[in-house]
Formats: structure tokens, C-alpha cells, sequence
């Protein structure tokens, strides 16, 4: 048995319970390892507690563990954009197999570093980097080889799926649901990436690279998150049998990839997904849908996804990054939210007065094929009108809402519906 010998940048939450994993479960990771491994030296900004010098060797500086002849496999766990990705070129230009859970970096940097791995024979094993303890990437790759991936939709972001479920069963604003899924850990001081739901694109970038064997397109994604929600709009949706959640949809051999707030029937599976569990929801051409639903964040989830791409390793199973060679990746072609066709979700605030003496413009009604209405009187003195449409293109709805009577409609605003 071949001993590979493992070097571990970075010792936060996750980094901590790779450490914990490596050391504790060392018995049945070897019993299902062709060759044998070993965690041999650590790194981190400053020393921690918790490592065993007896064990492992503490390195003050990153970049060591990468050029360190003896090591065979880097993961990194440091995260962003700056020494992480200088470790990461250095391992695989040295030769080194690694594992990374940086998701912000692959999005950005996945098909340069795919292409420096090709290049000098090694391989970046990234299934900690989506859905924590969510197999999707390795489901994607290897279990579903013999399908095409139609669509999918996914909710990526633990801290998103909890502020709106706490919304929805508390009836609180977002700001007080923020404020509880931060004292609880759910989300971090500065909850940016999350909220906004740039972290969700990131991983649906990853995601789609491999549905569609195309290159990854970061750039080109539409991003949307969910601080303009309020409790009115869920309190609508909920009237008309509809959730709300974050999403990450993928559809039409990758020519649509989009992050939004979006309604889906109560009814529905994914729908039923709440607090911090992730779920992607899968319809493929020939194993039919398949939804998978699991701890999508956290130090112990994450770290073991990580190890398990350590086995892989270990194992010699190795899959092309994105599912096929870097040079058979295609130009990504994703097309503009506008050109989106599908229903939307309209809430229409009416002036309660001359709600009473106007109707809205039957033309307009006609015009987004209204297939539900809903009115409630609300305490600020306004009527609330929720529209739920058939299948509108989208820039042609924005035309429709811009023409709308300023005196009867006080404010409009609209969510997209998905039918999965």
C-alpha cells in the first residue's frame, strides 16, 4: 500500500474538522483506500490549540506545504482569492493532486486551473465546494455520465433557505430574520455574498460547467438576491399556495443560468426544503428527476465531502474537472434574463380610494394573461394585489408595468415563478 501524504492550508471551521476527520476516522478511511493517507503538516495564519505537533508539523507559511517535495495531495480550505489561489497553481504546476472547497475561485479561476492540471497530470477535487455534504458534483459527473442534464433547480444557500423560512413562519422582516441567522451562525458578520446571492451563483456556475460541458461563465450569470423579499410577499405568495426560495436555475443545455427569488407551489418537494438544507432538484433525459437534499454548509458536512474526494485520490478515481477535457469545453452561450419566458408573480400596491371606483386596466390583465388574483387591505391604508400571469417573456412585462396608471398603482414590483 502507497502512503500519500497530505498537506492541509488553512485551519478554520472546516480546515479544523478536516484536521479532526483525517486523525479520528483514520481506520476506515485506509480500509477504503487503495493507498494509504496520511495528514503530515498543517498551516495556518497562527498555530492552533488543537494540533498535535506529535502527529502533524505545523507550517507558519502556506506556499510551503505547496512546494514541499514530500507532500502528494494539497487541500485547501483558506478560501478567496489571493494566497489560495497562488497555493493552489503552485501544487498542481508541482505536480500535486488537490482539494478545495473555494468555490469563489473555481467559478472564476476553474478552467485555468483545470487546464494547468491537464497539463501537468494532476487533478482538483471539488465536491466540498457545492452543496457541503451533497454529492451533486460527483452525482453530476459520474452518476448521471449517460444523461443529458435538461434543468435543474437548486437552493444553494443555507443562510438564504433559513431567512426565508423563519420569514414565512414568524411573519418578521427580513433584517430580523438576518439578525437571527447571525447570532446562530447560519450567516456571517458581513452576509454580502450570501443575501445578495453571489455565493449561490458561484456554485451554480460549477454546477452548470458540468451539466453542459461548457466552460464556466461566472460573468454572464444573472445574480439576484433576496433582500428586497418582505413579508408581504410571502404572506401573497403563501395565499396562493406558493413558497419562496432561492434558487439556482439551469436550464436549456446551459443557455439559461440565473440566481433569483422565485415562487414554487407549496406542494412541491423542493418547496418543502427549509431552514439551512440545500436541495437541487434534477430532470435529466434518461434516469428521469432526481432530488437530493442534505446539509449544504458547516465545518464537519463540508470537511466531508473534502475527505472524500480525498479517497478518490487515494483510489485513482479521477474524472475530467468539469466532465469532459478542458479542449472539448464549450463556449458557454448564456442568454439575457430579459429574453426569460415564463410566469411572474405581481404585487401591485392600489390606492384604496380609487381602487374603489377603478378596476385595473382589463386591457393590462388581458396583456400578462392573469391566471390568479388576490386583493387584501392592508393597515398603511393600501390595497395589495397579487397577479399570478401565464407565460410572459419577460422584457415584455417590464413594458406592460412601466404603462401602468401612477395614480391608481402606487408601487409594482414583480418575482419570477418556477414550475419544477
Amino acid at each position: 500500500m502507497k502512503k500519500l501524504k497530505i498537506g492541509l492550508a488553512g485551519l478554520g471551521i472546516v480546515g479544523k474538522s478536516v484536521y479532526e476527520i483525517l486523525l479520528k476516522d483514520q481506520e476506515i478511511i485506509n480500509a477504503r483506500s487503495a493507498n494509504k493517507l496520511e495528514l503530515v503538516a498543517v498551516s495556518a495564519r497562527s498555530k492552533k490549540d488543537f494540533i498535535d505537533e506529535t502527529k502533524v508539523r505545523f507550517v507558519a507559511n502556506s506556499l510551503d506545504l505547496a512546494n514541499d517535495p514530500e507532500i502528494d495531495i494539497i487541500v485547501e480550505v483558506i478560501g478567496g482569492d489571493g494566497i489560495a489561489s497562488e497555493i493552489l497553481e503552485t501544487a498542481i504546476k508541482n505536480g500535486k493532486k488537490v482539494v478545495t472547497a473555494n468555490k469563489a475561485l473555481l467559478a472564476v479561476k476553474g478552467l485555468k486551473l483545470a487546464t494547468l492540471a491537464e497539463e501537468n497530470g494532476g487533478y482538483i477535487g471539488f465536491e466540498a465546494s457545492v452543496a457541503g455534504a451533497i454529492p451533486i458534483i460527483k452525482t453530476f459527473r459520474e452518476g448521471l455520465a449517460a444523461n443529458e442534464i435538461k434543468e435543474f433547480y437548486a437552493i444553494l444557500n443555507g443562510t438564504c433557505n433559513y431567512i426565508l423560512t423563519k420569514m414565512k413562519n414568524e411573519n418578521i422582516d427580513f433584517s430580523v430574520a438576518l439578525k437571527q441567522a447571525q447570532d446562530l451562525g447560519y450567516a456571517e458578520s458581513d452576509p454580502t455574498f450570501d443575501i445578495e446571492g453571489v455565493d449561490t451563483a458561484h456554485k451554480l456556475t460549477l454546477l452548470a460547467a458540468i451539466a453542459s460541458g461548457c466552460k464556466p461563465d461566472f460573468d454572464d450569470v444573472y445574480i439576484e438576491g433576496i433582500t428586497k423579499i418582505n413579508v408581504d410577499d410571502i404572506r401573497l405568495a403563501d395565499a396562493l399556495q406558493y413558497k419562496i426560495k432561492l434558487l439556482a436555475v439551469y436550464k436549456n443545455a446551459g443557455s439559461f443560468q440565473a440566481v433569483y427569488p422565485a415562487l414554487i407551489e407549496s406542494a412541491q418537494k423542493i418547496a418543502q426544503v427549509d431552514d439551512s438544507f440545500n436541495a437541487i432538484l434534477t430532470k435529466t433525459s434518461n434516469a428521469g428527476e432526481n432530488l437530493t437534499i442534505g446539509r449544504g454548509a458547516g465545518g464537519l458536512p463540508t470537511a466531508s465531502s473534502i475527505v472524500a474526494d480525498l479517497i478518490d485520490i487515494a483510489n485513482d478515481r479521477y474524472s475530467f474537472e468539469f466532465g469532459v477535457k478542458v479542449s472539448d469545453l464549450k463556449n458557454a452561450a448564456i442568454s439575457n434574463i430579459e429574453e426569460r419566458i415564463g410566469k411572474y408573480f405581481i404585487k401591485l400596491t392600489l390606492n384604496k380610494e380609487l381602487a374603489q371606483t377603478q378596476k385595473l386596466d382589463e386591457k393590462f390583465l388581458q396583456e400578462i394573461k392573469a391566471q390568479k388574483t388576490y386583493f387584501e387591505e392592508v393597515p398603511s391604508g393600501h390595497i395589495l394585489c397579487a397577479v399570478v400571469t401565464e407565460n410572459i417573456k419577460e422584457k415584455n412585462l417590464q413594458q406592460l408595468l412601466k404603462n401602468l396608471d401612477k395614480n391608481l398603482v402606487k408601487d409594482v414590483k414583480f418575482i419570477r415563478i418556477e414550475s419544477v
